[in-house]
């Protein structure tokens, strides 16, 4: 039987033909005997379906071509239950979606029968079925008569339908465990008719849907479709006439009417929901508010970073294509299913919160909280674009990406394979779509999140990728194309050698510092970003008495990284005149400033310094801008220092420490406060 860990086994083989033993070993994170576990039970499973197993010659995987064309066709694989192995979580959001599609009443027989579990086990998923709907709204109730039902408003049953759909599909076996549930109550011919029908009806209205996306709609159509016509209104007339202004209502009233045989107005506004939470690209004047949110998101993040954005035209579409979705989620409530959640947040802490605070505009126009599945794709987004305005050598390698997945996660796409290929040209990102309409001398290979056609060479890739990950990328593109290559040998020859004379106490940790130091050492978004008590020592710590102008006031704050080379003269022309040019910008409130400027207009090393003034400051003679704290910041790029700007905004933020800092008479104490 499949679980996911031999399923994903299975999709490594057949995806990627060279694949040896051993590298399969490591970029699964699995050890020799798991994997060994894992193949025999891939075979056993391919046994059972009347299939070839997968056999090894000198650790090359020999596949026989019927079983290669399982997963190339795309569709489901025809398995039944008993042939996965499913975890409890899968089990709970199963047994919802069998009872949300109920055609007869439920008793736990019957989910024994579509699990394959035991009463008790049955019974103990029940419990927790339960605690799951009522967090959402819903109660999984039992009575002699209807046995085992929903109740609650038909909205928020179907928001948890979908929530169990998007997460299902996250996992590998995804789409076939929600067929078999399908098949359980003889639906399954739904599925290909809602497939088919959705892709003629957008395919004539040129309505173009992130590719995972779709796969989400389409499920969610189907599951509403089998469930017992639906007479219930779901939207308020407010939420109806913000769905009827936009141009997609018009166009789905075809669709509705072809999917829906009852309440097809109702359902008609549902459809423009699903449709606008998962398109692949909008207009900027379709939403002229929306764009301007766009804008205002944009100078929050640059306010709170400190990071001047040099082309926000450019960045205001490619976010604008991400925050429409996201707005519509928020604003419906629409539960979204981010499996790089908890990755996000460990690798990009410090930029995770001040996306998450730049997202302020959004929360306050929708009324609404940000779940953190929400805040990680801005971070990918925003973090991806930072990325990409790096400065690289040119080269004459062309890369194509082709991603999907959505906005966010193309961007980011991009800057991990910028900084894993310095040496390689890429172009701006292309839908799966779009490949066949490009001539072949335009690139020389394609890296894709999707399955594309072309003759040249062709590396299939995650939105988010693992050191282990690049590692297996950066060799297989170097096998293809030597001239990237500046070295002889590759990681798993290094391990080898190194296990020859040493102990490895740790060797899934030692080969990523390797992968570190090798290959991603150079520009690895994990660099060295120091704290703030190392940046603001005594040496760069000041009081004054004297009456300043604001002028004045920069100049002094800047003179202790004037004194340690930090900076050059011109960083602090360069401060004045960005206020001449823009205003109060660098007053954040509670009568603190922090001056700044870019990085190449006089910045050595990265620094920070401190000047109190007794006497408060008016910022260009404005009485509303009256400043007695001047935070005077020299940033390297657009990320070292953010750490330590993350914890002077959490000090600022709290007023009991902030009025310590503004109380303080010695450096000493600055920096007690500050540690």
């Amino acid at each position: 039987m499949f679980d996911q860990r031999s399923f994903k086994l299975f999709e490594e083989i057949i995806t990627h033909d060279e694949i040896t033993v051993s590298q399969l070993i490591r970029k699964l994170d699995v050890s020799e005997r798991q994997f060994n576990y894992d193949l025999e039970k891939v075979n056993n499973t391919l046994k059972s379906m009347k299939l070839e197993p997968i056999k090894l010659h000198d650790q090359q995987f020999v596949v026989d071509a019927k079983v290669k064309d399982l997963l190339q066709a795309g569709a489901p694989l025809d398995i039944s239950m008993h042939h996965i192995v499913l975890s409890e979580e899968e089990r709970i959001y199963l047994l919802y979606l069998y009872t949300f599609i109920r055609k007869e009443p439920v008793s736990n027989y019957h989910y024994q029968q579509l699990l394959y579990v035991s009463k008790n086990t049955a019974l103990s998923d029940v419990k927790k079925a339960k605690k799951l709907c009522q967090k959402k709204g819903v109660i999984l109730q039992y009575s002699r008569k209807d046995g085992y039902h929903l109740t609650g408003t038909e909205m928020e049953k179907r928001r948890l339908a979908s929530f169990c759909i998007n997460y299902l599909l996250t996992k590998s076996l995804g789409k076939e465990m929600l067929v078999l549930v399908l098949k359980s109550w003889k639906q399954e011919g739904y599925y290909v008719n809602t497939q088919l029908t959705v892709n003629d009806v957008l395919k004539v209205k040129q309505i173009h849907l992130v590719k995972d996306r779709k796969a989400e709609v389409i499920f969610h159509l189907t599951f509403i479709r089998v469930r017992t016509a639906n007479i219930e209104p779901l939207f308020s007339q407010e939420e109806k006439q913000l769905l009827r202004s936009q141009r997609l209502f018009g166009l789905v009233e075809e669709l509705a009417r072809r999917l829906f045989e009852n309440n097809q107005l109702e359902e008609q506004y549902y459809l423009t929901l699903q449709l606008l939470i998962a398109l692949q690209e909008v207009k900027l004047e379709e939403n002229p508010y929306l764009s301007r949110l766009t804008m205002q998101i944009i100078e929050a993040f640059e306010k709170n970073t400190l990071l001047p954005i040099d082309n926000k035209t450019f960045l205001q579409k490619s976010l604008y294509n991400h925050l429409v979705p996201a707005f519509y989620r928020i604003i419906f409530e629409i539960p979204l299913v981010n499996p790089l959640t908890s990755q996000i947040k460990q690798k990009y802490v410090e930029l995770f919160q001040f996306v998450k605070r730049s997202l302020a505009p959004l929360s306050d126009w929708t009324k609404k909280p940000i779940s953190d599945e929400e805040i990680g794709y801005f971070t990918l987004h925003f973090g991806g674009y930072l990325e990409k305005n790096r400065n690289r050598n040119k080269t004459e390698i062309h890369g194509l990406i082709v991603c999907s997945n959505g906005v966010s996660s193309s961007i980011m796409l991009r800057a991990q394979l910028k900084e894993m290929f310095p040496n390689i040209h890429f172009s701006r990102v292309h839908t799966a779509e779009q490949v066949s309409l490009l001539p072949t001398s335009s690139y020389d290979l394609i890296f894709t999140t999707v399955d594309v056609d072309s003759p040249k060479p062709i590396f299939t890739v995650k939105p988010l990728l693992s050191k282990i990950e690049k590692n297996y990328l950066i060799e297989s593109v170097m096998n293809q194309f030597p001239i990237l290559n500046n070295y002889d040998f590759s990681m798993d020859q290094i391990m080898e050698v190194i296990a020859k004379h040493t102990e490895i106490k740790d060797e899934k940790r030692l080969f990523s510092d390797l992968v570190d130091l090798i290959h991603l050492s150079h520009t690895d978004i994990g660099g060295y970003k120091p704290m703030l008590s190392e940046l603001l020592t005594e040496e760069m710590i000041q009081f004054t008495d004297e009456p300043l102008s604001w002028k004045e006031a920069i100049e002094m704050a800047a003179q202790p990284l004037l004194a340690a080379h930090k900076i050059r003269p011109e960083y602090i022309e360069a401060m004045n005149k960005k206020v001449e040019e823009v205003g109060t910008y660098i007053h954040i409130g509670k009568g603190i400033a922090i001056p700044h400027a870019r990085p190449e207009e006089g910045v050595v090393h990265l620094g920070m310094s401190f000047l109190r003034t007794n006497t408060p400051v008016k910022l260009l003679g404005k009485d509303d801008h009256q400043i007695d704290v001047f935070i005077c910041l020299a940033a390297v790029d657009n990320e070292a220092h953010l750490k330590a700007l993350s914890h002077l905004t959490k000090l600022l933020s709290d007023n009991a420490i902030l009025q310590a800092l503004k109380a303080a008479q010695t450096a000493q104490e600055v920096m007690e406060i500050i540690k």
